[in-house]
């Protein structure tokens, strides 16, 4: 379950069906296209030319905050699609209703830090897509 500061937030994250947490932060990644220069021998003006390849959905890092009374379960739960080496569909809901979704993996799962101040634990999760992440909304 998530905490009022998750919801707060604005946005859900669920990898697979679980929540990841109370997001601290964010990068949802970039979209990159593969690309490579080619210089002919016919060339006159020297500049390159370039064969584009691969689109790649690249990696979505997100620091969660656990909370033992509130999120443990979601750590636990992420951990165990971790060692299974789960891939699944990541979700990501802002709070106007845009969408990004797609197939992920958990390529890192950071082990939560020691308790700060106020008893909360932090922990890193970074997602690796498989193929396209698609966008919904405006």
């Amino acid at each position: 379950m998530s905490t009022q500061g998750f919801a707060g937030m604005g946005s859900t994250g669920i990898f697979d069906g679980v929540t990841i947490g109370e997001v601290e932060s964010y990068d949802l990644g970039s979209d990159t296209l593969d690309s490579e220069e080619i210089l002919t021998i016919d060339s006159s003006s020297f500049y390159p030319d370039l064969i584009l390849g691969a689109f790649h959905s690249g990696q979505i890092n997100i620091t969660a905050i656990m909370q033992p009374n509130n999120t443990t379960g979601n750590y636990k739960q992420l951990k165990t699609k971790f060692d299974a080496r789960t891939k699944g569909t990541f979700i990501w809901t802002f709070l106007n209703g845009a969408i990004f979704t797609g197939t992920v993996a958990i390529t890192e799962l950071g082990r939560p830090s020691p308790p700060d101040a106020t008893k909360a634990q932090r922990f890193n999760i970074i997602l690796t897509a498989s193929g396209q992440i698609t966008y919904t909304g405006t």
